[in-house]
Order: structure tokens, then sequence, then C-alpha cells
């Protein structure tokens, strides 16, 4: 257990790898983007390898599209332009952030297609991005697709591995407490 995850005592959250046919979910998410899938222990940002902000699941993106991972209404975004949450109608809010240190960045790189309180369908254009500027500029491109811990009750979480396809891919799966 990482120091931050001790430091929070979060709470206990099953997370696995499951082959995709033997999977019972609550919710199904799909990739934000498009591109090669990683578990968010191997983000280079220890907030979100700590999983401080909850479970979730990352993506080397290789395209420039960034979508939204389910229905609902984009209850947050960034300013900058580099991150958003979309909250389902159950609550459960959805965390998608590109890069690391893009903030820094005030913006530069990013496109936002849509606005806060927007309502957004799987799959809808959130954010284009400027892979060339972007790759240059960042430590790392990688994106991170988090639920958030305090946003609903959630007993396990498990996330796919291998390459998605932004939208189409299912990508994590949610179980919820009953």
């Amino acid at each position: 257990m990482g120091f931050l995850s001790q430091l929070f005592k979060r709470a206990s959250v099953s997370v696995s790898e499951t082959p995709v046919d033997n999977i019972k979910a609550d919710v199904s998410l799909f990739a934000p983007v498009t591109g090669t899938l990683l578990p968010l222990e191997e983000v280079p940002d220890i907030v979100i390898s700590e999983k401080v902000m909850g479970e979730g699941v990352a993506v080397v993106p290789n395209s420039e599209t960034i979508v939204a991972p389910c229905d609902g209404v984009i209850s947050r975004l960034l300013p900058t332009k580099n991150a958003f949450a979309v909250r389902m109608e159950s609550g459960l809010e959805v965390y998608v952030t590109f890069g690391v240190e893009s903030m820094e960045l005030k913006g530069e790189g990013f496109t936002a297609k849509v606005n806060l309180g927007d309502a957004v369908k799987k799959g809808d254009p959130i954010i284009i991005t400027d892979p060339r500027l972007l790759s240059k500029r960042l430590k790392s491109t990688i994106t991170s697709m988090i639920v958030i811990k305090s946003s609903i009750n959630l007993e396990c979480v498990t996330n796919a591995t291998g390459n998605c396809l932004a939208g189409i891919t299912p990508v994590l799966w949610i179980s919820l407490k009953k």
C-alpha cells in the first residue's frame, strides 16, 4: 500500500482484471480515448497512481479526441481544458484527465467541444488535443479515467487490458454495494 493510500486510509474496494465475457456489473464505462490500456498504478502522477480520487484505468493515447465514457451531464470542465467529469443519472461521477502536469499549459493544446452542464452521450467528443504540441511539452500524455469514490458506494471495479477504441470498447466495470 502506497504512502497516500495509508495517509488517507481509503476504503477497501476490490479491483481486478477479468476476461470480458465473465463480467457481471451494474455499470460499464467505455474508453475515453483510443490507445493502449494501463492500470492506474502505472500513471506517473502520485495522486492518480495512489488512487486518492478513486479507482479507474489509464490509456496511452494514439488519437486526438477524448470522448464521454458514458451518458450523463458534464459536471466539471477545468478552465485548462485538460480534464472533465461526467455525472451519470445514478450520481456516479467519472473524471477524465489528459496528461501529467498538463494544467501548467493553461489550456494550450486543448479545445473543449462542450460546456459545463451539457448533456452528453457515450462517445461524444469532449476535448480535442494537439498531440504534437502536448507530446513535446508534457511529462506524459497518459489519459486517466477515474470513478470518483465519493460519488457512489462502490463494491468492485474491474478493468480491461490491451487496446481500446474511444467510445466503443468497454474498459471499466463497476459493481455497486447493495
